[in-house]
């Protein structure tokens, strides 16, 4: 298991009690170990006695389950098992050595890393093999438990190597950005929704029977605190990265950029892929009181070195943060821009075939990055950064459409779509045809097609 060795002081006898209290009491003061199963604790550590004994470990699994695993398993392997647990345990509490303090955070708390403590791997594989699996009681799931694309799911990295999954759409529920709250809902909505991985006009392609995809589920993030929730939310996408499926994420709002633009790189490698961001704001907020923020990530992943400024290009830059100095300020680092001030003297279609040619010297791998607000209002109404005179939803679908099919995309991510601020869920539609755009690009990618390209019965009925 990841993370650091337990150390002494977490191996004593303070622990068992202090998870038993944290882990609520009722459960364990109703419970004592059968008789029958006293000679197989006996044969473990001390530490390891009081934590199963004293109810700690029931935070992890019911009574029923871990008197099942006391029973069936030999001494060596319980040893193992119950060291495991108290492994996971131990991470769960604030480790100076490890975790961020900052007011007004409780460092005293027992709790401190809760959310964040994957399964581990020991009870992952009481479940079942590994591999994506359906959650639908319907051979065909228009009913039943959402998920995003009515794809299978899969829950931990082994699901994915072993079912040679292509995409892995991932839920970022942040929303501690700045702007109109409710970004949080995003991933709920647009899972609720299933208009995901739907049939292509265009190739008459359906994403999903080209690739592989799954609901990688959310990532958990702590909306008290996004710098908590990033170094989380890296480690989360570099793990996924790493298993040869493409992180597509869905915010949550755009701070989540950062971590998850800096997840792909530690895979990838810093500076080795380019960066498209469609956005209404270039976020390169550069001495600002927090130290990150959705005005911040642009600028984080330049100053940090994950991406270079010349491998960059933001598309339908506008409102009041495109200002002379943070324009100077791109251009100073290299990167493309294309302002709706330049969409409307030049047309969209000449902006978009610039772009093209942008991207099509730079970097063979490329993150794609899509902020709501760059729609047109009427369009989105439900952006968390609004801003008007934007592009249409149909030049956004386009543009992604054919970035997605040009080179090979690495990560894909879009942000800031509050659910709450349009009850006629017309963002939440046109922000999962903004998805599927790129997973039509990527699917066209792999059956071989160019960008361009039409199906003949799509283009034409030919009954004249």
């Amino acid at each position: 298991m990841n993370g650091p060795p337990i150390r002494a002081r977490l191996a004593s006898a303070a622990l068992a009690s202090a998870l038993l209290l944290s882990a609520g009491s009722l459960l364990a003061a109703d419970w004592e170990l059968p008789s029958e199963l006293h000679d197989e604790v006996a044969a473990l550590e001390p530490e390891q006695r009081r934590f199963v004994t004293g109810g700690a470990a029931l935070q992890f699994l019911p009574p029923r389950q871990l008197e099942h695993e006391i029973a069936t398993r030999d001494a060596a392997s319980l040893a193992s098992f119950v060291n495991d647990l108290m492994q996971v345990a131990a991470e769960m509490g604030y480790d100076p050595e490890r975790d961020m303090g900052a007011i007004p955070l409780n460092l005293d708390s027992d709790r401190f890393n809760a959310g964040t403590i994957p399964t581990p791997e020991p009870l992952r594989k009481l479940q079942r093999e590994p591999g994506p699996f359906s959650v639908h009681r319907y051979i065909f799931p228009e009913s039943g438990v959402p998920t995003f694309a009515g794809a299978m799911v899969a829950i931990y990295p082994e699901d994915l190597v072993a079912g040679n999954v292509d995409v892995a759409i991932i839920g970022i529920p942040n929303d501690m950005g700045s702007g109109r709250r409710n970004a949080k809902y995003g991933p709920r909505v647009m899972r609720a929704l299933n208009t995901i991985a739907t049939p292509d006009v265009q190739t008459l392609l359906n994403p999903l029977d080209v690739l592989s995809v799954v609901d990688y589920g959310d990532f958990s993030t702590d909306n008290m605190s996004t710098a908590r929730t990033i170094g989380h939310v890296a480690d989360m996408v570099a793990e996924t990265a790493a298993t040869g499926a493409v992180p597509m994420l869905v915010g949550g709002d755009t701070s989540m950029l950062y971590p998850g633009v800096q997840g792909v790189a530690r895979h990838h490698g810093s500076g080795s892929f380019g960066l498209v961001h469609f956005s209404a704001h270039p976020d390169v907020h550069r001495s600002a009181v927090h130290t990150i923020s959705d005005t911040q990530a642009i600028f984080l992943l330049l100053n940090e070195g994950i991406v270079a400024g010349d491998a960059m290009i933001q598309v339908g830059l506008r409102g009041k943060d495109v200002t002379a100095d943070n324009l100077q300020w791109l251009r100073s680092q290299g990167v493309r821009y294309h302002t709706m001030a330049a969409v409307r003297q030049h047309g969209y279609d000449a902006v978009l075939e610039r772009v093209l040619r942008e991207v099509a010297a730079g970097p063979e791998k490329l993150f794609v990055s899509i902020d709501v607000s760059v729609i047109e209002p009427s369009d989105m109404i439900a952006a968390g950064r609004i801003a008007t005179n934007g592009l249409r939803v149909q030049e956004v679908t386009n543009a992604i459409r054919h970035l997605c099919g040009a080179k090979e995309i690495v990560g894909f991510e879009i942000t800031d779509m509050s659910p709450m601020l349009d009850y006629s869920r017309l963002s939440a539609l046109n922000a999962n045809a903004i998805l599927n755009a790129c997973l039509t690009g990527m699917a066209a990618r792999a059956a071989g097609l160019t960008t361009d390209y039409v199906h003949p019965l799509a283009l034409d009925h030919e009954q004249d």
